[in-house]
This record gives structure tokens, C-alpha cells and sequence, in this order.
């Protein structure tokens, strides 16, 4: 097989895609850049489907009185934070054990293969959501819970470090909100138009 130089390689991706035949595909709206992870709509509305039927050991990483947009930008800076750190991470049973709970969380087997159907996803893409939600929740565990619960502080105590906490890494991370398209606003100056 010829290799090509990597500009070539990508214009002949472009050109084969380009050829293929269409497929319905998701179209998604960018909300937000939190490093160089991207939060769009979806997130958003995933996680609002998901809210009272996923397990949260940390519970400010979960707080429903918070806007949905807050805590996934939040939950999408601490991924950031933690890489790929073996320490962080789930081994693939923790993440089963975490699907099974979610699958079992709805009354109705049929809701929530009804969920997976609507958000058009499948039971992989949820495990690397899970997975990917566990990591977070070890990071603050260890860097906000732990040393809050060995001092001997308490849920309150927890809740105003994290906060303090968090505002502090969203100094240092950048974040950036896309505001959705407005229509263009109608004038009244014949020369604009």
C-alpha cells in the first residue's frame, strides 16, 4: 500500500468521506470549550436525562440545584486535570457494576432502551460516559474530599472547599462559552440593506 505525505493522506480522508453515501448523522451545537474539551447540547441533555438514575459518590459533582451547564463544564475541566493517570482510573468491572446500576435504575427496561434510542447512543457509548465520570470522581475525592474528611470537616465543609477549589482551577484553565447564533436583527436603515 503506497503511503502518502500526511496533507496528501488527508485530502484523499476529505475526498472518500465526501463520496460516501449519506447517512442521518447527530448535529450538535457547541456550548462550551473547557481546555480542549468541547461541551455541546447533547452533554447537556444527556445529563439532564441521566440526573437522579446515575449512583454520584461525590455529591457536588452532582448537585441538582446547580445549572446543568456548570457541572459538566466542571466535570469536563477535572477530566482535563486528570489525564490519563492510572490512579484515576476504573478498571472495566467498576465500570460494568456502574452501567448495570444505571440500567436498573429505570422501573422500565423499555425507558431506558427508549433513552439510548432518543439520545442515539448505545450501551458502549454510556460505559465510556461512566468511565469517564468515575475518573472525575476519584480526582476530587482525592484532591477535595480526602484531605476535607481528614480534617475533620464535614458535607458543608466539602461543599465550600470544592467550590473554592474549583474557582481556582477555572482561573487556570481557559473556558470559553459559545453564545448560540442569533437571528440578524431586522433594521429599519435602507442603506444596511
Amino acid at each position: 500500500m503506497p503511503i502518502f505525505p500526511p496533507r496528501a493522506s488527508a485530502l484523499f480522508t476529505a475526498a472518500l468521506l465526501a463520496s460516501s453515501p449519506a447517512r442521518a448523522e447527530r448535529i450538535d451545537r457547541v456550548v462550551a470549550v473547557v481546555g480542549d474539551r468541547v461541551v455541546t447540547s447533547w452533554d447537556l441533555l444527556l445529563d439532564d436525562a441521566l440526573e437522579g438514575h446515575l449512583p454520584c459518590p461525590e455529591p457536588v459533582l452532582c448537585d441538582p440545584a446547580r445549572p446543568t451547564l456548570d457541572r459538566v463544564v466542571e466535570r469536563a475541566l477535572v477530566r482535563g486535570l486528570a489525564a490519563d493517570t492510572a490512579t484515576y482510573r476504573p478498571d472495566t468491572e467498576e465500570v460494568e457494576l456502574r452501567l448495570v446500576a444505571l440500567r436498573d435504575s429505570w422501573e422500565r427496561p423499555e425507558d431506558y432502551h427508549l433513552l439510548l434510542r432518543s439520545m442515539g447512543i448505545v450501551e458502549h457509548d454510556l460505559s465510556g460516559l461512566l468511565f469517564s465520570r468515575m475518573v472525575v470522581e476519584r480526582y476530587v475525592q482525592r484532591h477535595v474530599a480526602l484531605p476535607v474528611y481528614a480534617g475533620g470537616g464535614d458535607l458543608a465543609d466539602y461543599r465550600e472547599r470544592y467550590d473554592e477549589w474549583i474557582r481556582e482551577q477555572r482561573e487556570l484553565v481557559r473556558i470559553r462559552l459559545v453564545e448560540p447564533d442569533q437571528p440578524d436583527e431586522p433594521t429599519s436603515d435602507p442603506e444596511a440593506q
